[in-house]
């Protein structure tokens, strides 16, 4: 019994550190007339997600882009960031484009681009996607918050 509880004790932190945390956190971004391949409705479409740590924390994001007709985009290879004690901060449209752009990762033409921000962690953070569309007459339209599941990866 003694060797059951030592080796638990040697096991258990091992396992508390080796903890992933994983948010995919959905992205709409860009500009659509409303035609073929009618995938989105006629407006502008954004997003914000928004990244909450309450300590220090380092993280890393990748970027995908979704494509139509089934076909699979690109990723961004992995991206460090990291937030101070008590912090946010913010990931949008621009933000996603340019590290796109950074890795000549093309995006549909003459329709928004669409993905997931994939962001992991050794501690757990708060991550809220915001998303708002605005129609031809300039207003938005639409806004939708929306909390990013954490999942844990071994």
């Amino acid at each position: 019994m003694k060797k059951v509880i030592s080796l638990l004790i040697l096991i258990v932190p091992t396992l508390a550190f080796a903890q992933t945390y994983e948010y995919a956190a959905k992205y709409v971004c860009g500009k659509s007339g409303g035609e073929a391949p009618f995938n989105f409705a006629a407006g502008v479409y954004y997003t914000s997600i928004n990244v909450h740590a309450d300590r220090e924390t380092p993280f890393e994001k990748t970027i995908t882009v979704s494509l139509p007709d089934e076909k699979p985009g690109r990723i961004t290879k992995p991206i460090k960031s990291g937030l101070p004690n008590d912090s946010s901060l913010q990931i949008d449209c621009a933000n996603i484009y340019t590290h796109l752009k950074t890795e000549n990762i093309p995006t549909p033409p003459g329709q928004p681009t669409e993905g997931f921000v994939i962001i992991r962690s050794k501690a757990e953070l708060d991550v809220v996607g915001v998303y708002t569309a605005m129609g031809a007459d300039s207003l938005v339209s639409t806004m939708h918050m929306d909390r990013v599941p954490v999942k844990r990866l071994q």
